[in-house]
């Protein structure tokens, strides 16, 4: 009886995956799709003029394909096998920041105190996050270097 049972689940278990649809690669994804996702996650929680929007959406934008530019960047580096040294990637660390509070200053000039308060809360979940899988990792914070 129990090799019946065993077998039964044995058999439901491989029809039950042999129904399951394979997904795949998702879709690759516009600029201009990327773009409105990006937005959106930016803005979410702020009440946003029109005013307000056609000053965002050119900063999203531009954020967007610096992004392409760098991936692109970062493809054709790994087909040539070129690694980059430390003090590449820590001009590259500088860069990124001081992109980073452009967008921030920008972003301050476009919002009223109370929205970019808002915009400043929805950044800090992802900061918070890799910061605390980074402890979890065993790699120091930020707060945590001398």
């Amino acid at each position: 009886m129990k090799k019946f049972v065993f077998i039964m689940a044995f058999f439901t278990c491989v029809f039950v995956n042999a129904q399951v649809e394979k997904t795949g690669t998702p879709p690759k994804l516009t600029t201009a799709e990327k773009t409105t996702i990006l937005y959106n996650r930016l803005t979410k929680g702020l009440t946003v003029t029109t005013e307000q929007k056609d000053k965002i959406l050119p900063l999203v934008e531009k954020i967007v394909q610096n992004r392409e530019a760098h991936i692109a960047e970062l493809k054709g580096k790994k087909d040539n096998g070129a690694l980059k040294t430390k003090a590449e990637l820590a001009e590259l660390r500088q860069k990124r920041d001081a992109e980073e509070n452009a967008f921030k200053e920008e972003m301050k000039k476009i919002l009223s105190t109370e929205q970019y308060t808002i915009f400043e809360e929805g950044l800090r979940p992802k900061r918070k996050m890799m910061a605390e899988n980074g402890a979890e990792l065993g790699e120091p914070t930020k707060e945590a270097k001398p």
